[in-house]
C-alpha cells in the first residue's frame, strides 16, 4: 500500500505490479500482491472484494491486539483470524500434551478432539476451558445444527449456510478417542472436513471435525456434500 501511495505522488516509478494494484483498488478488488507472495504462496486470506478483505483485516487485528493488550488469551478464538489455522491447532495439541507430561503423552500419540458447545455466539463464552480452546466463526454448508437434538439436521430451504455454535477443540489420546465414539449417536459421528473457503481443495483444507448425527447415517451427509467453512464468500 505504501508503494502505491508513493507511486501516485510520483515519488517512485510505477511498476507493472503497482499499476495492477492501483487498477484493482479502483475496481474494489484486492491487489494480488496483498494476498500472494512473489512465489504464489498465500500470505493473507483470499477475498473476492476489497471491502470484505479490509473487514477481515480489521477483525484479525482486533483479535490479536486484544490478546496482547489484555495479556491473556481470548475466551474464544476466531479461527478465520489466523493466517495459518493449521499451525494454531497444532499449538493447541502441543499445549495439551505438555499439560499431560506426567501421563507421558507425546505429540505423536494425540489427536484433535472436538465438541459442539451450547454457546451460540463467542460473546456468551465467559472464560476459556482448562484444556484446549473454544473457536468460532465456522459455517455449515449443506446441513444445519439442531441444538435440541445436539445433532446435524436438514438445512432450511433456500438457506445455503448456517453458523455452527462455538466449538470446543482439544487433544486426546487414540484410546480416549475410541471410548468417545458413543457420544455421537447410534450412527456414529460424521467426519466433517473444515475448509478455509467454499472452494474445497486440499490446499484449503484445515482439519476434520466429528459431528453427531443421530437420525441420519453419516453417508447421508456425505451425499449432501456437507462441510464446514471459515469463509462463505
Amino acid at each position: 500500500m505504501t508503494s502505491i501511495i508513493m507511486a501516485i505522488k510520483g515519488e517512485v516509478v510505477t511498476t507493472d505490479t503497482i499499476l495492477s494494484g492501483i487498477n484493482a483498488i479502483y475496481d474494489a478488488r484486492v491487489p494480488n500482491s496483498w494476498m500472494f507472495s512473489a512465489g504464489g504462496d498465500e500470505i493473507s486470506w483470499i477475498s473476492p472484494g476489497l471491502g470484505l478483505w479490509y473487514a477481515g483485516l480489521i477483525g484479525r487485528d482486533q483479535q490479536f491486539r486484544t490478546w496482547v493488550d489484555n495479556s491473556k488469551r481470548p475466551s474464544s478464538f476466531w479461527l478465520t483470524g489466523f493466517s495459518n489455522p493449521q499451525g494454531f491447532l497444532t499449538g493447541v495439541q502441543q499445549e495439551v500434551t505438555r499439560l499431560h507430561k506426567g501421563d507421558k503423552w507425546s505429540l505423536e500419540s494425540v489427536t484433535v478432539h472436538t465438541e459442539v458447545t451450547e454457546y451460540d455466539k463467542a460473546e456468551q463464552v465467559v472464560r476459556p476451558p482448562k484444556e484446549g480452546c473454544y473457536i468460532h466463526g465456522l459455517s455449515l454448508e449443506g446441513a444445519a445444527w439442531s441444538k435440541k437434538e445436539i445433532s446435524l439436521s436438514e438445512s432450511t430451504p433456500k438457506i445455503l449456510f448456517t453458523t455452527l455454535p462455538v466449538l470446543f477443540v482439544t487433544a486426546v489420546t487414540e484410546k480416549q478417542k475410541r471410548s468417545m465414539e458413543g457420544d455421537y449417536g447410534p450412527n456414529g459421528g460424521f467426519e466433517c472436513a473444515v475448509y478455509k473457503y467454499p472452494k474445497r481443495t486440499d490446499r484449503f483444507y484445515i482439519f476434520t471435525v466429528m459431528l453427531a448425527t443421530r437420525e441420519k447415517a453419516p453417508r447421508h451427509w456425505i451425499m449432501r456434500g456437507v462441510a464446514l467453512l471459515c469463509s462463505t464468500d
